[in-house]
């Protein structure tokens, strides 16, 4: 069992897998782990799909909420994270790009994310890294889900419009998966670091040139800026909340050459791993522009990229 949060005040369900919630007197928005439901919002950059507009329906019917996703009663939900660390760590640590919390729903006994997964409304979704406390209940909740072609499963949910193809995005899914599994097992105990988890002690190892392990997520792709280019860490939105980077410079040469084509090849763009470890010594750049003080660490060696945790 992760560190849960019981008796939680639900204040609005934006989706299938994102809701709102008070704690301590102060609003937080949940990213459900695990989940990936379509979109329903014209805003989103993904494509609105009518599977994606009836799990934010059915969403909203499950806790009693009206149409804009408010309760129409008081309803109390319990949050439960993946990891049993204390309460005060989760609610600083175990959050996503957007700022979200991640973790488990819990309303009246019922895991709501194992529901959604067995009613179809959502994939397993494991593209950063499997469920700690109940991967096997996902993968035996998503087959029956596609044995009975529940939802997102039916073809003709969708047809003739928008739909997401999951024969080409589960594959990926569970290859990064992958990655982090070998993270978590082999890559924690040799002291690599992950860019939000632990934000400060990269900051602290840039202010002290110290050399580092990271393990990056590189969707954000590569930019060229000025006679280098910048290698963007997080997804392929700007992480702002936790700017890292990486500096190739001097794109000309043969080595920078060298190591572009590798992340554009393997870790970047529409299948790419993404994932990779990235080790080197760290430092602070600060953009004359802005004054922005990033942490980055120059790529000067194809060595300095590894698919697999040093030591292994």
């Amino acid at each position: 069992m992760g560190t849960r949060i019981n008796g939680l005040r639900l204040t609005k369900v934006i989706d299938g897998d994102t809701i709102n919630v008070e704690i301590d007197g102060h609003e937080f928005k949940l990213r459900l782990l695990c989940l990936d439901t379509e979109e329903s919002d014209p805003f989103s950059s993904k494509p609105v799909t009518k599977a994606g507009e009836e799990v934010t329906k059915l969403t909203k019917q499950y806790f009693s909420c009206d149409k804009e996703g408010f309760p129409e009663d008081p309803v109390d939900v319990d949050i439960e994270f993946d990891r049993s660390d204390p309460k005060h760590v989760c609610l600083q640590r175990h959050f996503d790009i957007n700022d979200r919390l991640l973790c488990y729903v819990h309303k009246g006994g019922e895991n709501y994310n194992l529901m959604a997964i067995r009613e179809g409304w959502s994939p397993y979704f494991v593209k950063y890294g499997r469920s700690r406390l109940y991967h096997e209940e996902f993968l035996a909740a998503e087959a029956m889900a596609q044995s009975e072609m529940k939802l997102i499963w039916d073809p003709s949910t969708n047809l003739p419009e928008a739909t997401r193809d999951y024969k080409v995005l589960a594959p990926w899914w569970h290859s990064r998966d992958s990655v982090v599994v070998d993270y978590r097992k082999k890559g924690l105990q040799a002291g690599v670091l992950s860019v939000r988890p632990d934000y400060p002690d990269i900051v602290t190892a840039a202010n002290n040139s110290t050399r580092i392990t990271i393990l990056c997520d590189l969707q954000g792709g590569i930019h060229d800026q000025g006679p280098g280019s910048l290698v963007r860490t997080g997804s392929k939105y700007k992480d702002e909340l936790y700017p890292f980077d990486l500096w190739v410079p001097d794109r000309t040469s043969m080595t920078s050459q060298a190591i572009i084509r590798l992340i554009e090849k393997r870790y970047v763009g529409e299948g790419g791993r993404g994932y990779v470890y990235v080790s080197g010594e760290a430092f602070i750049y600060t953009y004359s522009s802005s004054g922005h003080r990033v942490p980055e660490i120059a790529l000067t060696s194809l060595d300095q990229l590894s698919d697999i945790p040093p030591g292994s």
